[in-house]
């Protein structure tokens, strides 16, 4: 989380959040506290502006698995320890809420597994094996982050969820959360709960960053905002492959059933639907194959 004493920056995973916080701290100075944390009750004072992040939830998913399969990530580290993780969940820095996590998470017997689906990036079988084994209640309990107890888990995949922790729940508070129990409760509690004002979408981010600062009414000066399309992109993974690659027509509708919600409300499309929107029904066929 980015904070400053116009803008906070509430990071979702791998939606570019660790580009826009380097932008952001650049532009308007604040903080960085820890990654991917809600925002506390003392944040909602003043007239601050909150930001969020998104991404088409396919390139999403194949993004964090990818990210797994280079070791990387709180998620590789809950799915890839055996037993109960203790190590480097910020101990120092939060220990109430880690401690709240700890007590309250169920042991991994499946992380062998887990770690089988992380053998090769290039692989888009593993990604499948591993896409299944996320979205299967079996399992729920390896992820953390409280997603296997929440009913809405029955309906919502593991990027809702955290849409809705971030952007809709403040610290400390879930209750809302774990009363969802239907679809349209779930779109109901974000028309009445969700506090972002502006969300940058991981597609179109640079210029989705200059428009939430104008609204936000932060000046940006000419010469960076020149530069900006050339800076790198951070805290990626060594994947060389589209999203497209990885998904067959089972995998693909599996995303789209559990992130129904993020796909409507930002109005994504499925890989095969992008490509007859491209004018090449034949490239997902072609990505596709193992």
């Amino acid at each position: 989380m980015f904070v400053s004493d116009r803008i906070v920056f509430l990071e979702l995973q791998k939606t570019g959040c660790t580009h826009i916080r380097n932008l952001l701290r650049e532009i308007v100075g604040g903080q960085f506290f820890m990654r991917h944390n809600q925002a506390g009750a003392n944040l909602f004072t003043g007239d601050r502006f909150f930001l969020g992040s998104v991404r088409d939830p396919w390139d999403w998913h194949v993004s964090l698995w990818a990210y797994c399969c280079d070791g990387k990530g709180d998620l590789f580290s809950n799915l890839s320890t055996t037993g109960i993780r203790l190590k480097d969940l910020g101990w120092k820095k939060d220990p109430y809420s880690v401690l709240l996590g700890v007590l309250t998470s169920r042991p991994n017997w499946h992380a062998k597994q887990w770690k089988r689906t992380f053998r090769d990036i290039n692989d888009p079988g593993a990604f499948r094996e591993w896409l299944h084994m996320l979205h299967d209640p079996a399992y729920w309990g390896d992820i953390g982050e409280g997603y296997w107890r929440c009913p809405l888990n029955r309906f919502a995949g593991l990027l809702t969820y955290r849409y809705l922790r971030l952007f809709t729940s403040r610290k400390n508070h879930m209750g809302g959360l774990r009363a969802i129990s239907s679809p349209e409760q779930l779109a109901e509690h974000d028309r009445q709960h969700c506090f972002v004002r502006y969300f940058i979408r991981n597609e179109n981010l640079e210029a989705d960053l200059l428009e939430a600062l104008k609204l936000a009414d932060v000046p940006v000066p000419q010469r960076f905002v020149t530069e900006l399309t050339a800076r790198p992109k951070t805290n990626t993974s060594s994947k060389k492959r589209g999203a497209r690659y990885y998904y067959d027509a089972e995998t693909e509708k599996l995303v789209g059933d559990r992130d129904r919600f993020i796909i409507e409300k930002f109005g994504y499309l499925a890989p095969s639907a992008r490509d007859l929107a491209e004018g090449n029904p034949q490239r997902r066929a072609a990505g596709t194959t193992t």
